[in-house]
């Protein structure tokens, strides 16, 4: 006769898609305090309250708070890319215009999303390298260093370095997000109105 099997120790694991949808519903309820309290007021006891769980089964799917700020910052992204692959337009100079307006549109309806992703300080030391480097980010915002040197291509902007173009143009869409999105009692003409002039003008001075 065979001896008996013992038993594993503790709670059964769950299936993958259990834990998929346990993160998912953490990061859910996360996104809404943080939105509605702001990050540095939430704690991990506050959130494992929000959804019904003890502080150390938060920690057994999210080690540290960085690491929910984190997948937040990849939910918002992840809504923003979206919508950027829905920009078609044959004109690669065109494109690229309709893309940064659509890249500023998305945050001036979001404002609280670009104070989460760009204005909130790390919760530990070097999280946003660490995120730059492991999360693939970057590569997701080449999105307009290609489109710009399909522009060169065409003719649309000179060449031969689409990646300085790209960059200045990120940095002009943030300093548009940024001083909108905080500082909306000021007496800003329309916002549509102010990206579109500022985009045609830093396009047509780097085509220039």
């Amino acid at each position: 006769m065979s001896p008996p099997v013992a038993k594993p120790r503790g709670r059964p694991r769950r299936p993958d898609a259990d834990q998929q949808q346990v993160r998912a519903d953490i990061v859910a309820a996360a996104r809404r305090l943080f939105l509605r309290d702001g990050v540095d007021a939430v704690s991990m006891r506050n959130l494992a309250a929000e959804i019904g769980c003890s502080p150390m089964a938060l920690y057994r799917y999210f080690p540290r708070k960085q690491d929910i700020l984190s997948a937040i910052w990849d939910v918002f992204l992840d809504e923003l890319f979206a919508r950027l692959a829905e920009v078609d337009e044959a004109s690669p100079g065109l494109r690229l215009e309709r893309l940064a307006l659509a890249y500023l549109d998305y945050w001036l309806a979001h404002p609280q999303h670009f104070q989460i992703v760009f204005l909130q300080r790390d919760l530990e030391p070097g999280a946003t390298r660490q995120y730059l480097e492991t999360s693939g980010v970057t590569a997701r915002y080449a999105l307009f260093s290609a489109t710009a040197a399909e522009a060169i291509q065409a003719g649309a902007l000179p060449g031969p370095d689409a990646e300085p173009i790209a960059q200045g143009l990120v940095c002009l869409l943030h300093g548009l997000a940024l001083n909108l999105t905080t500082l909306p009692d000021y007496g800003w003409c329309d916002a549509t109105t102010l990206a579109r002039l500022a985009v045609r003008r830093y396009l047509a001075g780097a085509a220039g």
